[in-house]
């Protein structure tokens, strides 16, 4: 075909791009207080300058980027939206703008219709409606590794959870019977409540007699004052029928599917809490001991009832031959359900049959990811160790304060009710800072070694599925599966990001199909 000169060709041309938003974040008020936020303005108003970008806006965020609904983020973009004219996003790096894939649509959106550019400084990275799959691909690849980052951080915090729980301590707020106090080392523990324990333990012996029904319960409750710890109204039925149900008044935490024993004073015995568990059901006891407490389970807590929504807990049955086999079954914390107990190795029939050959990622694709994995941890390791020397920094001037303290009430500088005040606040806040300090991973070596084996699923899915290692099976599981449930014999598999984006493209051969290795 001929094309007369004066003919004009349309290469998609971007629109021109003179102004900028500045976008810096920090998601701990430590960071906040320090230069971190400073810094990040700094580099991309240098950088915005050398592009002859007028920024037309700073904007300065003190928020997770993980948690909440991000108002002030989307507040920005819908300012953007209103421009006459395409804006430049500049941030110092990827994570800084977002470190999971949930506001990913939304900005794609804008970037195909022409309406911003996102520049990452520290990236080297510009995104414009033209980007070619490969700087796409490092966006997507910076967004996976600050998502895995987070949930390893997550995974610390779960763990010392599990600890505590490990030792029948009990997280979070007592039910209502009980009191949340400090002991005599002002240390967090549950008590009896003097005046609602009696009455929650006189409700359990009156409806173990078979005379009254939870209707009648409501009346009782209303003329005893039995009132609810957190609302401070008379208990209603729904509310009496939980307190009913729930171990924890026989001296057994419910966490997780899994019965624990607690450290604290039962309020009734196991007798009477069964009992009871007759009376509610009609046949069926609810066992409170600990047999499967120390034990794990590669499908533990990933999988719902897709009937009544509750989750399936796994158990041992034991055949005639006396070979055990590993079961879900919904956990009935709604009420009674029909969904059936369905077989573990069945459920990994399924997901192995959903998974295997979803997945095929080049090894090119998967050295770009090791790679860009690795530079995220070795960013991030800098990044904690600066906030824990913070954390420690605090923690020693709070005890020297302390001390001072005691030195102020010894040399008559101050009376006992000053310094018992004041000691309370300095106990309290050194609790705060160590438990900061808890959170902070000293291993990230070890992190970047578990989140490179992960990336390797691509390849080896269906081995790790077979593998007799639990906790294997379990991280792989836990890193890909999202909101799965179970109906009859059925899994019905679903996804995390990106790795639903990736089956659906039919594996990183698409996905990272312009790919050169050479930026890595």
């Amino acid at each position: 075909m001929l094309i007369n000169q004066n003919t004009e060709i349309n290469f998609n041309k971007l629109r021109p791009c003179n102004h900028a938003i500045a976008f810096a974040r920090v998601s701990k008020q430590e960071q906040a207080e320090g230069a971190s936020l400073d810094a990040q303005i700094n580099k991309i108003t240098e950088y915005c300058n050398n592009h002859n970008f007028n920024i037309i806006q700073e904007v300065r965020l003190k928020e997770s980027s993980t948690r909440g609904g991000r108002k002030e983020f989307h507040n920005m973009l819908e300012f953007v939206k209103k421009q006459k004219n395409k804006t430049a996003i500049v941030v110092y790096c990827v994570d800084r703008f977002q470190r999971s894939f949930k506001e990913s649509s939304e900005i794609k959106d804008l970037l195909e219709k022409d309406i911003i550019e996102l520049h990452f400084w520290k990236d080297s990275l510009v995104l414009t409606k033209n980007s070619s799959a490969s700087d796409m691909t490092r966006w997507n690849m910076g967004i996976l590794a600050a998502q895995m980052y987070v949930d390893a951080l997550r995974d610390n915090v779960k763990r010392s959870m599990e600890y505590n729980w490990t030792d029948g301590k009990m997280q979070g707020k007592a039910p209502t019977g009980y009191l949340n106090t400090l002991d005599s080392n002002n240390k967090k523990t549950v008590i009896i409540d003097p005046d609602m324990g009696p009455l929650v333990k006189k409700m359990f012996e009156e409806y173990a007699t078979g005379l009254y029904s939870l209707k009648d319960m409501v009346v009782w409750a209303r003329t005893h004052g039995l009132k609810s710890k957190f609302s401070k109204k008379t208990l209603c039925r729904a509310a009496i029928h939980a307190i009913l149900q729930n171990p924890f008044y026989c001296g057994t935490m419910l966490i997780k599917g899994n019965y624990i024993k607690h450290i604290y004073e039962p309020l009734i015995d196991e007798d009477l809490f069964n009992t009871v568990q007759e009376r509610l059901s009609g046949k069926t006891k609810i066992h409170t001991k600990t047999e499967y407490g120390s034990m794990d389970f590669a499908l533990r807590g990933l999988f719902r009832c897709g009937k009544c929504g509750c989750t399936m807990s796994p158990e041992l049955h034991t055949k005639k031959s006396g070979k055990q086999y590993a079961y879900l079954k919904c956990s009935h914390m709604h009420g009674n359900c029909d969904q059936k107990p369905i077989n573990e190795q069945l459920v990994f029939q399924q997901i192995e049959n959903e998974l295997v050959g979803a997945f095929k990622f080049s090894d090119k694709a998967l050295n770009a990811l090791k790679s860009s994995v690795r530079e995220y941890i070795k960013n991030e390791t800098g990044l904690n160790r600066m906030h824990k020397q913070q954390l420690q920094t605090r923690l020693t001037n709070t005890k020297n304060r302390l001390d001072s303290a005691v030195n102020c009430l010894l040399d008559g500088v101050i009376t006992k009710e000053v310094y018992e005040t004041k000691k309370h606040q300095l106990e309290a806040e050194i609790d705060e800072i160590e438990k900061e300090l808890a959170k902070c991973s000293n291993d990230f070596d070890e992190i970047g070694k578990i989140i490179e084996d992960i990336v390797e699923i691509a390849g080896n899915i269906g081995n790790l599925i077979r593998s007799s290692k639990i906790d294997q099976k379990r991280a792989l599981l836990k890193l890909i599966l999202s909101n799965s449930t179970i109906i009859d014999k059925k899994a019905w598999i679903s996804l995390k990001k990106p790795f639903d984006l990736l089956k659906n493209t039919n594996g990183c051969t698409s996905w990272l199909g312009q790919l050169d290795s050479n930026q890595y």
